[in-house]
């Protein structure tokens, strides 16, 4: 992986550590925020003084096979606020890589993202009951030069989720956008989406520690991907649009979490010979601290 990142995105990287580790706490209630499905937008939060990790294993198929890892650190600034940091590491790269959010987390193939969660609204309509809803915000820069023959900017993104949790159901709705910078007279195109995503907690699960938690759900992601631009004139033949869907599970255990989920197209629409991408598998481990 490259280092080719702006001295001030690596000072924010140690600040973030630095204060996170000197004012975590330990909560008797590791994994009750902060963590739902694998794709798609969802509005838990950590909470105050809270730390935690994921590694994650993340596969997509354009054309070929690319393989990732991704480092994610996630800090309860309050109950309401939410810092994120995700730093991609390639182990297997791909001459065209998917235009999309991979997750809405951990920003696109290659980008290494800053961002926070901030709960706008929450209300308890009864006992283990919310509905609530988030704003993410986030920044990130590329971990490469180039991006399919492009050069790559970073970017700017901003989504808001909202929806209900129970002890049992799950539900949430939601989109975004991503807008790249230019970099040398190229620039990537926007990326548009929407997410949904119905979950279900079997009645045999809905037991604390120390007994196991699991978690499943159905997820869904469409994106619109605008135009690329090479030498400042817009590309014919690229951008599209693409819908995916598939099932995801979280389970829970004291400190710990594992999730994992695939999804497929159900409908694409490239122009041109693109090739459309088919399927986006992630696989998380989490640990709370």
């Amino acid at each position: 992986m490259s280092t080719r990142y702006p001295k001030i995105v690596t000072r924010l990287l140690l600040i973030f550590i630095v204060v996170g580790l000197s004012q975590v706490v330990v909560s008797n209630s590791y994994a009750q925020g902060g963590h739902g499905p694998v794709f798609t937008l969802a509005t838990p939060t950590l909470g105050q003084g809270e730390l935690s990790f994921d590694v994650m294993a993340m596969s997509t198929r354009q054309g070929n096979s690319a393989w990732m890892l991704r480092q994610n650190w996630h800090y309860g600034l309050t109950e309401d606020i939410q810092l994120n940091i995700s730093v991609p590491t390639p182990l297997q790269r791909i001459a065209n890589p998917p235009q999309g959010r991979l997750g809405t987390m951990m920003g696109s193939y290659g980008d290494l993202e800053v961002s926070g969660l901030f709960r706008l609204f929450k209300t308890y309509p009864g006992v283990g009951q919310r509905f609530e809803s988030t704003l993410l915000l986030s920044g990130s820069v590329p971990t490469e030069d180039k991006r399919g023959g492009l050069h790559v900017g970073p970017s700017l993104h901003g989504g808001l989720v909202t929806g209900y949790a129970s002890r049992t159901f799950y539900g949430w709705a939601g989109g975004g956008y991503q807008y790249y910078t230019e970099q040398h007279n190229d620039r990537l195109g926007d990326i548009a989406y929407v997410t949904g995503v119905i979950g279900y907690r079997p009645p045999v699960f809905q037991h604390d520690y120390p007994k196991p938690d699991w978690r499943i759900f159905v997820e869904s992601v469409t994106e619109w991907v605008g135009n690329n631009e090479m030498g400042g004139l817009e590309q014919p033949n690229t951008g599209g649009t693409k819908s995916l869907l598939g099932p995801s599970v979280l389970g829970l255990y004291g400190k710990w979490g594992l999730s994992g989920g695939i999804l497929f197209p159900v409908y694409s629409s490239f122009p041109g010979t693109q090739d459309s991408e088919s399927y986006r598998l992630n696989f998380v481990l989490s640990y709370w601290f």
